[in-house]
């Protein structure tokens, strides 16, 4: 059996389809999710900074000098790069002679000079570790960080003193 459409069921039908139509154009209308259409990144600008053509005056290169050598050594290298080093003994006969042929010799060549005595424990100590059996007088011609590339046994003369300092070079 069909259930017969009465007036009064059909005015429940419309309104009840009424009510469907006016919640799904509120759905539609006003409950509607709002996308966004595209999130906008801003694209990265990475500006490229050229290096200064002319370097820093203020900036000096590192200078690796060996901490073992003797202080006044380790004061001349990091003004030259090769150093004429003398050991001497300051009461000892003949050494000032030594020392002012080395001197000469190194003022000819260009390059540091230090006195070195050995009369002094400190230094007397810093020589041994690194010459074992060396005496004084003697010549030392030094390159940086400390290496110690000729030993001048003795009195030398200035011309073989800046000979050894240009072939140390």
């Amino acid at each position: 059996m069909a259930a017969a459409l009465t007036p009064e069921r059909k005015k429940i039908i419309l309104i009840g389809v009424g009510l469907i139509l006016a919640l799904l154009l509120v759905k539609q209308l006003v409950l509607k999710k709002s996308v966004p259409e595209g999130i906008q990144i801003p694209v990265a600008v990475h500006h490229v900074v050229a290096p200064p053509k002319h370097a820093s005056p203020h900036a000096k290169p590192v200078i690796h000098i060996d901490p073992s050598l003797p202080a006044a050594l380790r004061t001349a290298l990091r003004s030259h790069p090769v150093v004429v080093a003398v050991l001497y003994a300051s009461h000892a006969p003949g050494d000032p002679d030594a020392l002012k042929a080395a001197r000469a010799g190194a003022h000819s060549a260009h390059a540091g000079f230090a006195v070195l005595d050995v009369s002094k424990e400190k230094i007397a100590q810093a020589i041994a570790l690194k010459l074992p059996g060396t005496g004084d007088p003697s010549v030392l011609v030094v390159r940086r960080p400390g290496k110690i590339t000729v030993l001048l046994p003795g009195v030398v003369d200035s011309d073989v003193v800046a000979e050894a300092v240009h072939n140390a070079r």
